[in-house]
């Protein structure tokens, strides 16, 4: 029996401008799932880990980082634990490729402890173990491989393979990188595998977190595969809809965003809020403000405001008074606009402040 664990897409030494102070923290965590992921190999014994393309972001990488990866492969090396890598549509194996730059073997410590695979290489890019009966290979498909050994094919795609693409890849088990979030099945006698990203890449998926252990089971003429997940990721991604016209007040607002955290879960949490609805004149729903407020509870919040400010209606003053007169001028200014009055949004909004002056209420 065979046993692999799979990862991919780790995108690791990414920047994550747009997360603002959050971003350290962000490739502090995807560094960890991976070093999670190699305490995983150990203990669970296995053979060979794969990783499925985009180790790294980029090739513009820094030699600290490569020094603390070299670290993690010298501890599989020392278990006994191949490492094989296919560089990804990030990290392509081209002239200015960290591959070339480096010798993660080397720096490991043990020669030929990390493959990296090169798919233009053709048939002699495969890796053979003969002791452990097992050929991988970067080639896709790959129809001349003998089937007396274990066959493990690596593909990393955007999108995974079609079934008839991978039922065709001459593999007994393919593990696909590319798409960042975890699935599995089966084409034709073909076994096949996405782990996702082990921590979250694209924040806006929610799916990443997790490794792939597969077995290769032999016993007499018949193989078997299986596969398992493992969570080794922490960051989670919500995207939470509030109705502005269910609140009563701003306090109950930040309330039901602050819900979010309770028992210490925001630590882990990127939080999205979109406000929405009708937004009534008792708010204030100031987004900076409640991110200022309550950011602290949470690996990283944002809070867009889209809700619409509503008409006055039968709630107008009369059209004879000050307030009444104003309020029917920029009603009627944004139903029909004319030129050079702002955009009607920015006519209600400020109907909805001058509203809230009127009727005795602070606005910032």
């Amino acid at each position: 029996m065979l046993r692999l664990l799979q990862t991919s897409d780790l995108h690791l030494g990414a920047r994550d401008a747009a997360m603002g102070e959050a971003a350290a923290s962000l490739r502090d965590r995807r560094f960890a799932a991976f070093e999670r992921s190699l305490a995983l190999a150990i203990s669970e014994k296995v053979n060979v880990v794969l990783i499925v393309g985009d180790l790294f972001d980029s090739n513009a990488v820094t030699r600290g980082l490569v020094g603390r990866l070299a670290a993690g492969f010298a501890r599989l090396a020392a278990a006994g634990i191949r490492t094989v890598i296919l560089p990804g549509d990030h990290d392509r194996l081209d002239s200015s490729s960290v591959y070339r730059a480096f010798d993660l073997a080397a720096l490991a410590g043990v020669p030929g402890s990390v493959v990296v695979l090169d798919p233009a290489a053709g048939p002699a890019g495969d890796l053979t173990v003969d002791e452990l009966g097992l050929t991988i290979t970067a080639r896709f498909p790959a129809p001349d491989l003998r089937d007396d050994r274990w066959r493990v094919g690596l593909v990393h795609r955007l999108a995974r393979p079609r079934d008839d693409e991978i039922a065709g890849a001459g593999v007994d088990y393919l593990a696909v990188g590319g798409p960042h979030e975890e699935a599995s099945g089966s084409a034709a006698d073909v076994a096949w595998g996405a782990s996702g990203a082990p921590d979250l890449v694209d924040v806006r998926r929610d799916r990443a977190g997790e490794i792939v252990l597969v077995r290769l089971d032999e016993q007499g003429d018949r193989r078997s595969v299986s596969v398992e997940r493992r969570r080794v990721g922490t960051t989670r991604y919500e995207a939470l809809s509030l109705d502005l016209a269910g609140f009563s007040d701003d306090d109950a607002l930040e309330a039901a965003i602050a819900t979010r955290a309770d028992g210490g879960a925001g630590a882990d949490l990127i939080l999205d809020v979109r406000l929405t609805g009708a937004w009534p004149d008792a708010l204030e729903a100031d987004s900076e403000a409640l991110e200022m407020a309550l950011r602290p509870r949470f690996l990283n919040l944002r809070i867009r405001n889209e809700a619409r400010p509503t008409l006055s209606g039968e709630a107008a003053p009369p059209a004879e008074t000050v307030g009444g007169a104003f309020i029917r001028d920029f009603e009627n200014r944004s139903a029909a606009p004319v030129e050079g009055d702002p955009p009607p949004d920015e006519l209600l909004e400020a109907l909805r402040l001058g509203r809230r002056l009127l009727a005795g209420r602070e606005s910032r």
